[in-house]
């Protein structure tokens, strides 16, 4: 079984790519149209499908058509652009219900409102016994159970058919039909309005309809739910069989008569909840407990109460229009996509809709609009009205003596929306938070809509933004109670929601967050939680969380990260206010202008590392301090993956170097330091024109930066001055890498135009910098033909100095004839790689380090994560590099990440997801690209696919040839990569949605090795950067680093010799490996701090080979079993693994075989079948 995994994973080529591809879909999969059911019973039949017939020259040539006239100039005037159009066309078409499909489900509304309407009349029951129901259950909450009032359950005196789809503004996947049954008035009595008389009557009339249709009809997908998430609203969910096709889903909910209640009686100004009675405190009914409004009760009631006044508004207002209900579903589609539609509080389908209509009512929309222009104008005034300070209302006319003035829903509610009736605020259950969202999501659409060298649509409606993947910052609050609304003292709020302690808390709980942090952020955001569905046999869930509330940070850059928060000077008023706010976190202190102020400070380290942690400080600090949730109670996300990213420094602590950005300014000044001195340099026939560093450290993406190598006196040093790996006999020396600067020298015509004499006086040139560096400065130098290493603050630079034209001598050749030609050859791409396009990457990469702080760790943590997977060797670290660039420089539909957490989250989407075989992945460095650029990118990529790289990555700097991934990775381990990124994303969601603890997260860092055929165990004493692995071992290291980190100021702390540098004897060893065996097998290995090495046969090496002197390497002779004379030769697989132990000798502590039968026939046979 292994060996078909093993030659299955290195065999999923192209198609595995394209089973793979997971594009967003919309489609309702169990719709069973026609015309799919004809095209599959075409395609099954054992006829030939008919030819088309070939379009002849005359028309394929012939001028357009008036109507095709009209089409391209609406095009022109009325859409974004030709190709605009055509996606949304495309989408619509996806989306929208089919004709065939409406049809279904009209037939089962029709069948389910005669089902209801044959009901008989009950007799009458009290209303808090409910033993008649039997085994259904009431879909609400009934604490307190004691309630005045009987129930008698009467047939309905309408149903009626409302929502998107009487608009025709349904959308897929989830279409529901929303049936309305209109309880008759003689249900009610009088004060039925009062303390949830009303609310459990409605619940008991839709547990009568689920009783009845159960028993009597035999319908068995019956399911309650909140109607969008308000658990006084709740539904009934029917799933109606509809034959061979997907059952018909309809939400029936129930409203009370017209004429039964005076909307007066719910005015939000009014009581209608008894707080005794609700909290059992003393008499229910007491006419005493009428000072405090539920303004969220009365608004619900209202909500029915008006249900069929603002349905046939909305209808009416939309009428047949196509456009505007093509627009609706457009905005529908962007707003599921980011999660704003869902459970309570969400940003509902029927809300835009009546932003639709209110607009259309204000003249700013009109019925010649297209779709794209509804949907463009709607999200304009999304994102520049404010319905928090400006309310919106839909109602003509105003009576002060009856209606509330619109102003006065903000006493109750943070955003304001009035219906037609002038009652009802249609945004009562949106939070500030997710209304903040919802502009700010409007705000980056329209900035994607008017950046034309972008694929907008994409960015808009194809892309989910998943709430992990939108915020830079997210935590959990658990185990919230009642305790924490006493704590605020906000019990009445408690009663009117019903006893919902979410709910009830939400708008506290975001305010407090929301003053805490201030200018550190832009949007704070309580997820919503999609409503729970349960069986009707089945109590509702219960009003505590059964889960963790979600919160959400967008972090503001500018502010997010500072360590201390000012406040108000010491003698103002606005102290008092700033330290009853912060407690004991406040203290005075002296600032540089001399004045005496109130400050906050959250850390005293300067790491980066430390300051990412400040939001989440001040999150648990102020809602411990001001609701009572302990510190453990409040889990944030964000520095779970930082330990893969830290090196301890000290063998008796557990101190860490943060996660390296500091590390990585220390290596830079030393560099710029040497900069400066290397340009002083005299005596050089030739000035340097140019120092650019090309190590990953001087873009800062170096995953663990140099630490400065020890002096260590004990060492006995050559007489060349160098210490050598021989000095160490029980273990191997800590490793210290050299850091590549190339210098640039300045014109000359005296260079040779052979490309021998140019090297031995590039030799010249290398031996005279040397001696200048050791005559000026006396640093430790060692000279190569190719370069120098120079130790300079305990730190190995190695300089190569270059010459432009170097590349043209290169690619230069010589015909028999004598004449010059200039071809491309490996060689000269590669010194053009290092001598031109490194430095060009590094200072690029520099830039947005310096705009991004997240970038480092972002990259590092996902070279780190590849390296783990053990595909480091098969995907370059510049490629990497670029592909993290991209996120940061084309974040669509996002912002650019401000935490490492959330850069790696959206690597592991963006890897898993990109279509690497139909699409470039175009990343604009610095910003040169042209519209006309990225047309041509597209168009020579899709005419040249078949020759480019498998993984194509296009920069200004190599639009064509993405010469980072010109041999790696290939078809298999590309579809390895993909599929690791998206499980290693499930995973990674999974346990931030469980709340999982640090040690967890190192999971999506252990490779699976059950596909590998040999792993290679090394010698733990051997390996030089174990201290680097994912799971670190209690170790020794070599000797006491403490204080590495510190500047190395003291001369007697500087080395005088070169240290042991970039000795890593399993690299080497791998090397050997690739070189020898690499025709048989790929080698896998994590460079940092490794303890195996993997080996996966290649399938075509068991392919049998003729008998000849150069096939026999690793091979061993094998007649043929029918009794054929010819002799073949096949891979002697046991002398190769012996061969392995053998050259590793002192590295290799064992090998571990993973499968159970080596022989080179059996394997050849199982690779044949």
């Amino acid at each position: 079984m292994k060996r078909k995994q093993s030659v299955a994973l290195a065999e999923s080529i192209d198609n595995d790519q394209e089973n793979s591809e997971s594009d967003e879909s919309f489609s309702d999969d169990g719709e069973g149209d026609t015309e799919d059911a004809d095209q599959s019973a075409a395609r099954n039949s054992k006829t030939p499908p008919e030819k088309k017939a070939k379009i002849s020259k005359k028309e394929l040539y012939r001028p357009p058509t008036n109507e095709e006239l009209n089409q391209l100039k609406e095009t022109e005037n009325l859409f974004h652009s030709s190709l605009f159009r055509l996606q949304v066309s495309e989408l619509l078409n996806e989306v929208q219900l089919k004709a065939k499909r409406r049809k279904q489900m009209e037939e089962a509304v029709t069948t389910v409102s005669q089902m209801i309407r044959s009901l008989k009349r009950t007799v009458e029951h009290e209303l808090q016994s409910q033993k008649w129901l039997k085994n259904i259950k009431a879909p609400i909450h009934q604490k307190p159970r004691a309630v005045k009032g009987k129930f008698q359950f009467v047939p309905p005196a309408e149903i009626l058919t409302t929502g998107s789809f009487v608009t025709g503004t349904c959308i897929k996947p989830n279409i529901t039909v929303d049936l309305v049954v209109v309880i008759p008035q003689e249900c009610f009595q009088e004060k039925d309005f009062m303390n949830h008389r009303y609310l459990r009557k409605r619940a008991l009339y839709l547990a009568v309809i689920a009783k009845r249709l159960h028993e009597i009809h035999g319908l068995k997908d019956l399911q309650y739910t909140y109607h969008h998430g308000n658990a006084l609203k709740p539904s009934l969910i029917v799933n109606f069989p509809s034959g061979e096709h997907r059952p018909v889903c309809l939400n029936i909910t129930a409203v009370p008569e017209d004429g039964v209640f005076k909307l007066s009686r719910f005015h939000i100004s009014k009581n209608n909840v008894r707080r005794q009675w609700f909290l059992e405190e003393g008499a229910g009914d007491s006419d005493t407990d009428k000072s405090s409004p539920t303004p969220f009760y009365n608004n619900t009631v209202l909500q029915d109460l008006t249900l069929r006044e603002n349905a046939t508004y909305l209808q009416s207002t939309l009428g047949d229009n196509p456009n505007l209900r093509d627009g609706i579903a457009l905005l529908k589609v962007w707003l599921q996509q980011r999660e704003l539609t869902q459970g309570f509080g969400g940003f509902s389908g029927f809300l835009i809709s009546m932003f639709v209509a209110y607009l259309i009512t204000q003249r700013k929309i009109n019925h010649l609009m297209s779709s794209y222009q509804v949907m463009r104008n709607v999200i304009l005034h999304l994102a520049q009205s404010d319905w928090t300070k400006e309310p919106l209302t839909l109602c003509s006319s105003f009576d002060a003596f009856e209606q509330p003035d619109p102003c006065l829903f903000y006493e109750h509610f943070a955003v304001t929306f009035v219906d037609v009736t002038g009652y009802v605020n249609l945004c009562s259950d949106i939070s500030k938070g997710l209304y903040d969202r919802v502009r700010h999501e409007a705000d980056l659409a329209l900035k994607f809509l008017e950046n034309h060298s972008m694929d907008s649509f994409a960015a808009l409606f194809m892309t989910p933004v998943e709430f992990f993947r939108k915020f830079d910052v997210t935590f959990q609050i658990q185990n919230i109670s009642k305790t924490e609304v006493e704590k605020l003292g906000i019990e009445n709020k408690y009663v009117d929601y019903g006893g919902n302690i979410v709910q009830s808390l939400g708008s506290d709980l975001h305010a407090l967050i929301s003053r805490g942090l201030g200018q550190r952020v832009c949007v704070t955001q309580i997820r919503q939680s999609p409503a729970p569905k349960w069986d009707i046999t089945s109590d509702p869930p219960d009003c505590e969380p059964a889960e963790p509330v979600q919160v959400g940070l967008l972090l503001n850059p500018e502010f997010a990260f500072s360590v201390l928060d000012k406040g108000p000077p010491a003698e103002s008023p606005e102290a008092k206010e700033f330290l009853d706010f912060w407690g004991d976190r406040s203290e005075l202190r002296r600032f540089k202008d001399g004045s005496v102020c109130e400050a906050v400070p959250w850390t005293k380290k300067s790491l980066l590392s430390e300051k990412r942690m400040v939001c989440c400080r001040v999150v648990q600090h102020v809602l411990e301090r001001h609701v009572g949730i302990s510190q453990e109670s409040v889990k944030c996300f964000v520095d779970q993956l930082d330990p893969l990213l830290q090196c301890p420094v000290n063998n008796d602590s557990d101190d860490v170097c943060g996660t390296g950005e500091e590390q990585h300014n220390d290596v830079i000044q030393k560099y710029d330091e040497l900069c400066k001195l290397l340009r002083n340099l005299k005596d050089l026939p030739l000035s340097i024109n140019s120092i650019q560093g090309s190590a990953p450290v001087f873009r800062y993406s170096e995953v663990f930066p140099p630490l400065p190598a020890l002096c260590n006196k004990e060492h006995v040093v050559e007489k060349g001055g160098r210490d050598l790996p021989q000095n160490y006999t029980k273990q191997c020396p800590q490793y210290n890498m050299s850091l590549n600067v190339i210098c640039l020298l300045e014109g000359s015509g005296k260079w040779p135009d052979e490309k021998k004499a140019f090297n031995r006086l590039m030799a010249a040139f290398h031996i005279q910098l040397a001696e200048s560096i050791k005559t000026q400065y006396g640093f430790p130098v060692s000279v190569y033909p190719r370069h120098i290493d120079v130790v300079k603050d305990n730190y190995v630079f190695r300089v190569v100095l270059g010459y432009t034209r170097e590349i043209a001598l290169t690619k230069m050749v010589k015909t028999p004839e004598g004449m010059v030609k200039y071809k491309d050859n490996e060689e000269a791409l590669t010194l053009e790689r290092e001598i031109q396009g490194l430095p060009r990457l590094t200072s690029t990469l520099h830039g947005i380090q310096q705009l991004h702080a997240s970038f480092s760790s972002t990259v590092r943590l996902v070279k780190r994560w590849i390296a783990a997977q053990l595909l480091a060797e098969f995907v370059c670290d510049e490629a990497v590099e670029i592909i993290v660039a991209h996120l940061y420089l084309h974040p669509s539909p996002y912002t650019p990440p401000s935490s490492p957490m959330v850069g790696f989250q959206r690597f592991l989407y963006l890897v898993g997801n990109h279509d690497w075989k139909n699409s470039p992945l175009m990343v604009n460095l610095n910003d040169e690209f042209t519209a006309e650029d990225y047309q041509e990118i597209l168009g020579r990529f899709q005419r040249e696919r078949s020759s480019r790289p498998l993984m194509f990555l296009s920069t200004p700097y190599d639009k064509h040839a993405s010469s980072w991934t010109r041999h790696a990775p290939s078809a298999p381990l590309l579809q390895r990569l993909v599929v690791l990124a998206r499980g290693s994303l499930d995973v990674l969601n999974r346990l931030i949605q469980e709340g999982a603890d640090n040690s967890s997260f190192k999971q999506l860092f252990r490779p699976p090795l059950e596909t590998y055929d040999l792993i290679i165990h090394l010698a733990r004493k051997q390996l030089p950067r174990q201290h680097e692995a994912v799971d670190r071992e209690v170790i020794q290291l070599p000797v006491k680093t403490k204080g590495r980190v510190a500047k190395t100021t003291d001369p007697m702390d500087k080395l005088q010799y070169f240290p042991v540098y970039d000795y890593d004897p399993p690299s080497l060893f791998l090397n050997e490996l690739k070189e020898i065996y690499g025709d048989f097998a790929l080698f896998f290995y994590d460079k940092y701090g490794g303890k195996y090495i993997a080996v996966l046969w290649k399938p075509t090496a068991f392919t049998p080979k003729d008998f000849k002197v150069s096939h026999l390497a690793g091979r061993k002779v094998k007649t043929m079993e029918s009794g054929d004379k010819d002799v073949t030769v096949v891979p002697n697989l046991e002398a190769i693994v012996d061969d392995f132990r053998i050259l590793g000798r002192g590295l290799v502590s064992h090998i571990h075989v993973q499968q159970s039968n080596l022989n080179p026939s059996v394997t050849h046979k199982k690779h044949k079948s």
